[in-house]
């Protein structure tokens, strides 16, 4: 019998399986839903080597179809939102902006964050 990770820890683990060690480490997992479509988009940020705790880059993005990891990624981030989220570390975001056309994106979203700190006790 195997024990089950607890929700955070299963992200982080979901993401060092996925991402080489050479690969930036990802501090924040964004999952926006689209309100018209129901699609679900997923975005992976790294903290820019400047230090600024709000400077993060895009490193990866879901598109198209989702395989087996971004499926497994949404359901690990649905899960932590529902059982581990952390008021210090997560935000709800209720409707984007697009950096491009500054329009709604009529998406609404999870960000977790601080994934590359110190799992927290029980993580």
């Amino acid at each position: 019998m195997t024990t089950a990770l607890a929700p955070t820890a299963r992200l982080r683990a979901l993401l060092a399986a996925q991402f080489a060690d050479d690969a930036p480490t990802i501090s924040t997992a964004l999952l926006l839903l689209h309100i018209r479509t129901g699609k679900e988009e997923l975005r992976l940020f790294a903290r820019h080597e400047d230090g600024d705790p709000g400077h993060e880059i895009c490193v990866w993005r879901s598109e198209g179809d989702h395989g087996p990891f971004a499926t497994d990624l949404i359901e690990a981030i649905h899960s932590h939102r529902l059982r581990d989220w952390r008021p210090d570390a997560d935000g709800f975001l209720l409707g984007t902006i697009s950096t491009i056309t500054n329009r709604p994106t009529n998406q609404i979203g999870w960000a977790i964050g601080d994934l590359d700190k110190e799992t927290e006790a029980g993580a």
